[in-house]
């Protein structure tokens, strides 16, 4: 799915702030990492957060039963620190870590003080999330597997049957049938059911147990978030903090990098990559990605909805290594194969929209609009972060070339994600990133059910997603993402632009920063340090 400015005196009061907040164990004088951030995260809620900039901070803040290392897609514990299962794979037994307690913070009045994080809080959040009604919570997927989440979800039943808390530090929870996949997509939050209770109050003020705590957010400024004194991981985090600074382009994010006042860099500037990769050679890193980069179409309503050989032309007609190659400079891959991140299984469909005007051109009169003939203008709606990216001028050339009129509207973030679902939105700009090196963590959230917002839902494509959730064995598990591949390409929902590189500037005094190809936001913070003394003396 889907970055602004600092002043020096606010700095200055955040490192006063944050004074006496080091755990134990960390070094002796920690310091808060600055990264930059653009956009502004829309708001700070668990449950309904679904972009990238949400992420980065909600990863800090709050912690699952279990986690997921993006590196080597292994399980680890995290507030359960262990976990039993069924030999029918039907029943799960999750043994929570005793003494985690949750970030104190202002208006959470805890019953008799106690700020443990218990069985009724996992269950009060998992009941919470378990609805239709979307702005309570966008994630379906967290517990559709669950005995008894349907009829919480349609609202006849006022708790999910099939999870109860056994005691304080146990969980049992029955699933409908075996699913390979359920702990990959078990996203409720370790969050206090007092909060739960009246989420509304802290829609932007997180309250969760990791190793990050909220302190205070100035829209367009910063955001900052304290190290947890009370993280139950012994000796972390390393740092006294996270300040994430408002940039308002990559050109001032890059003159901050230079005066030392970022100590990481996640984008370089238009038409400066090469020159910036040989003059912070020693300070860039780069690896591949599970990110996405695509232009939807909406795929039940308007225009493009009956429309398949039209986007199969513009699929054909975009010149997506001219973008990523030359103009761009390298900064992503070019998406010449299909849906997936070419590190995955089933990653190459039957049907790939290689660049060929000459095809998108005899696409589009078998379609009745021979030279674009008969066809109307049509609006790209894009996110103001991404207005001045190179993709758009050469896509909006591209369609003209065929008789085409596209017009790009940029939107702020702040509403652009929850407009781009609506009908009135016919093809728009986004991007997943997946957490895994896993088909389904695509699939299962861009193609399954009419999920995402091109709302694309093919019940054959449906009953493929279905059938690999339970798949056991690999062979056949991939044969069942490339059969989906192959049906998803076809319908073409998307325009496919780029696969993910992860590139990065890292000042020399930070250690520890390991993102993992499912991207920045997936970055383990509490594990970074930083040498003060160098940065000092920088």
């Amino acid at each position: 799915m889907h970055n602004r400015f600092s002043k020096f005196l606010l700095l200055v009061m955040a490192l006063t702030l944050l004074v006496g907040v080091i755990p134990a164990g960390a070094q002796e004088e920690a310091a808060v990492l600055r990264v930059p951030m653009n956009p502004d995260p829309e708001h700070l809620n668990p449950f309904t957060g679904t972009t990238i900039a949400i992420s980065n901070i909600l990863n800090q803040v709050y912690e699952g039963l279990i986690g997921l290392d993006a590196n080597t897609g292994e399980f680890t514990p995290k507030l359960a620190e262990s976990w039993d299962i069924s030999e029918d794979g039907l029943t799960y037994i999750f043994h929570l870590r005793q003494g985690v307690l949750f970030h104190e913070a202002e208006g959470v009045e805890f019953e008799d003080g106690d700020r443990e994080f218990k069985s009724d809080d996992w269950v009060a959040a998992a009941n919470y999330a378990a609805t239709n009604d979307e702005s309570i919570s966008a994630h379906p997927e967290w517990l559709e597997s669950v005995v008894g989440y349907t009829e919480k979800f349609e609202g006849t039943a006022e708790t999910i049957s099939g999870i109860t808390a056994v005691d304080d530090y146990t969980i049992e929870v029955q699933l409908t049938e075996a699913n390979r996949l359920f702990l990959t997509t078990l996203g409720v939050p370790g969050i206090p059911q007092e909060v739960v209770a009246s989420m509304g109050d802290f829609l932007t003020t997180p309250v969760g147990t990791g190793p990050f705590q909220f302190v205070e957010w100035q829209r367009d400024s910063f955001l900052e978030l304290a190290a947890n004194p009370d993280y139950w991981q012994e000796g972390k985090p390393l740092l006294a903090g996270v300040r994430y600074i408002n940039v308002p382009d990559d050109n001032t994010a890059l003159l901050q990098y230079r005066q030392n006042e970022l100590d990481l860099l996640y984008s370089l500037p238009t038409g400066q990559r090469a020159a910036l990769i040989e003059e912070f050679a020693n300070e860039y890193s780069e690896e591949p990605g599970y990110n996405i980069r695509y232009f939807g179409f909406k795929m039940d309503t308007g225009f493009f909805a009956d429309q398949p050989l039209v986007r199969q032309a513009f699929a054909h007609a975009f010149n997506r290594e001219l973008v990523w190659d030359e103009l761009m400079e390298g900064a992503r891959f070019p998406a010449t194969l299909g849906y997936l991140s070419p590190m995955m299984a089933a990653s190459t469909p039957a049907t790939i929209y290689e660049y060929n005007p000459e095809r998108a051109a005899e696409l589009l009169a078998e379609a009745g609009f021979p030279g674009g003939e008969g066809l109307p203008e049509f609006d790209l709606y894009v996110f103001a972060s991404a207005a001045e990216e190179l993709s758009l001028p050469v896509l909006q050339e591209d369609l003209r070339q065929l008789g085409v009129t596209i017009n790009i509207v940029a939107e702020d973030s702040s509403t652009y994600w929850d407009h781009i679902g609506q009908d009135d939105v016919e093809m728009f700009l986004s991007g997943w990133g997946a957490g895994l090196n896993d088909p389904s963590d695509v699939f299962n959230y861009l193609f399954l059910d009419g999920r995402d917002d091109t709302h694309y839902d093919n019940p054959e494509v449906n009953e493929l997603l279905r059938q690999a959730m339970i798949e056991t064995d690999e062979a056949t598990r991939t044969e069942l993402y490339q059969q989906a591949h192959d049906l998803i390409t076809a319908d073409s929902p998307w325009i496919v632009s780029a696969y993910s590189k992860l590139s990065w500037l890292q000042k020399p005094w930070v250690e520890g920063f390991d993102p993992g190809a499912g991207g920045m936001h997936t970055a383990p913070l509490a594990d970074v340090s930083i040498d003060l003394a160098a940065r000092d003396a920088a």
